[in-house]
């Protein structure tokens, strides 16, 4: 069964809408690499202003470093000088001496081979190293240890250590020598030295603690791990709550596990290591959308404004109003644009002319084709004439039924052949009144409405060609005309014909409440082999169709057709 698909409304704006995308998505694809360079630029920006910010905190904290770590360099080699002192045990006095040199100096102390002192400047002997694994690594072989910071519970304060091995005359270890050094005391040599304005100076041990800062009390321990695989100084932004973020280079002291931490504020959005790869990519970014938005703005204003408007004049040459003139409106075109609308002009007005000239040809085939069929309709006319005269002489009655029976199935080819040419379309047929009509005209051509018998219809609007139609009708017919044949008595009855459509199928079907017969006598042959049977069965057999029969006597007989849609497409 044919299908009028509905109009695509929405598909010229799909169509243009992807066009201003895929000019568009090549435009940025031209200009990407540009960006690339850009956003590479940016980060070499970045890069180097990390770079240039470490360096100047650097340059700006190196007298401070330096009397840091010439602190902790003269601690270790008073330590070395005094070494037999030390092994002697004479830790106060060593202690009096280097009080004075050394400011951070909090103890100075003997320790056996198992690294308990057994000698203390400042506090009783007994008490041992704060990590044994110190004393392994001295035992291995080690000469000078520095140790992480560590809490005392003798003096209440963080302290880190400078070990010396001891050894023997037979240069067999024999425990060490040690200083305690604070802390807090060790970072605030920095504040001896003028520092700029801003910068700070705090020592970290390996865990991030701080000490003689006033700014943070710990840093993440992953960027002392950091500095400890590069052993070079390295640039951290902190971020504090609430507060302004800090640059903080760290940087080791000595070969130990001290770390210096230089820190100031983080420059602002507006300084020139923020700015300077803004400005590399911001500058090319908001070039690369400005000529987006550009190549957006001219695609509407000189192409799709123009397309939308052709699209509008298609539609109404679709319409079949060819005398309207689309040129006229597309002067502020662009040439190329114009020049296409004129020629859509030119080509309405030729289409305009073949379409006048084919609708007069279509309406003259048209009435040729009606008069074909009147006069074939005249011609069965009197062709059922001759059989009526030819009938009227016969005197078998078997001749005389088998004339009446022609002359019936004459009268309705006729009929169809009338409701044909007073159809208004040749080619298709719509079913609903083509049928209603037939069934009509052989209402009348029987006599149905005195014979008692009453025919009801419904049908459902569909259109079918020509060829496809007229089998049908013609069933119809045969199925009526046998049913008056048998199907009643003098009190009437009624015939019922229907058509319905689906998805997959037409199915015609013609009931009556007859008396009902054996299929096989349905044509008043025993053996079903009437020509009325073989007839319906051709015509199902043209329309590719299968039959079905339901009779039951008593209780009427009701007959199927049903064309399947691969036929029905197919016509």
């Amino acid at each position: 069964m044919p299908h009028q698909s509905e109009p695509e409304t929405d598909q010229p704006q799909s169509r243009t809408g992807s066009l201003r995308k895929r000019l568009v998505m090549t435009l940025a694809v031209a200009l990407t690499p540009i960006l690339v360079l850009s956003v590479i630029s940016a980060y070499l920006d970045a890069s180097k202003g990390l770079d240039s910010r470490r360096a100047n905190l650097l340059l700006l904290a190196d007298a401070s470093l330096d009397a840091i770590e010439r602190s902790i360099d003269e601690s270790a080699l008073l330590l070395t000088l005094h070494k037999d002192d030390l092994v002697s045990r004479r830790c106060k006095g060593v202690y009096k001496k280097l009080a004075e040199v050394v400011v951070p100096l909090s103890n100075v102390a003997r320790f056996d081979t198992e690294g308990v002192a057994i000698c203390s400047a400042t506090s009783d002997a007994g008490w041992t190293l704060p990590n044994p694994a110190i004393n392994e690594r001295l035992k291995r072989g080690e000469q000078l240890i520095r140790t992480d910071t560590y809490y005392s519970e003798r003096t209440h304060e963080w302290l880190f250590a400078i070990l010396l091995r001891l050894d023997d005359s037979d240069e067999a270890f024999a425990g060490s020598a040690g200083l305690e050094l604070r802390a807090d005391q060790l970072a605030l040599l920095s504040r001896g030295v003028d520092l700029a304005e801003g910068v700070e100076i705090a020592l970290l041990d390996d865990r991030g603690e701080a000490f003689g800062s006033a700014r943070f009390a710990k840093v993440d321990s992953d960027w002392i791990k950091q500095v400890e695989k590069s052993q070079s100084a390295e640039l951290f932004v902190l971020t504090n709550k609430g507060g302004p973020s800090l640059d903080v280079v760290i940087k080791p002291v000595g070969t130990g596990n001290v770390f210096a931490a230089i820190s100031r504020k983080s420059p602002g959005f507006w300084s020139e290591f923020t700015l300077r790869p803004i400005t590399s990519i911001g500058l090319p970014l908001i070039a690369f959308s400005i000529a987006l938005l550009a190549v957006w703005l001219a695609i509407d204003s000189l192409v799709l404004r123009w397309l939308s408007r052709l699209t509008r004049t298609v539609r109404v040459y679709g319409a079949g109003r060819y005398q309207f003139k689309a040129g006229q409106t597309f002067d502020k075109a662009p040439k190329e644009i114009a020049r296409l609308a004129r020629a859509m002009d030119v080509m309405a007005k030729d289409i305009g002319e073949r379409d006048q000239d084919l609708k007069l040809a279509i309406a003259s085939r048209d009435a040729a084709v009606r008069e074909i069929h009147h006069r074939v309709k005249n011609n069965l006319q009197i062709v059922t004439s001759f059989l009526n005269l030819q009938g009227r002489q016969l005197q078998d009655p078997k001749a005389k039924a088998a004339i009446s029976a022609a002359r019936h199935r004459i009268d309705a080819l006729a009929i169809v052949h009338q409701t044909l040419y007073q159809n208004e379309r040749l080619e298709q047929v719509q079913m609903k009144p083509f049928l209603t009509g037939l069934v009509m005209h052989l209402s009348e051509a029987l006599g149905m409405e005195d014979l008692g018998v009453r025919v009801t219809q419904s049908y459902a609007d569909v259109m079918r060609p020509a060829d496809d139609a007229i089998p049908m009708a013609l069933f119809v017919v045969e199925a009526i005309t046998n049913a008056m044949k048998y199907a009643f008595d003098k009190t009437g009855g009624e015939v019922h014909i229907s058509l319905a459509v689906d998805e997959e199928e037409i199915t015609l079907k013609i009931a009556d409440n007859g008396r009902g017969y054996d299929a096989a006598t349905l044509s008043g042959q025993s053996d079903g082999s009437g020509l009325g049977s073989k007839l319906m069965k051709a015509f199902a057999r043209q329309l590719s169709a299968e039959l079905t029969i339901d009779t039951q006597e008593g209780k009427g007989c009701r007959l199927t057709l049903v064309i399947p849609e691969a036929y029905a497409d197919q016509s």
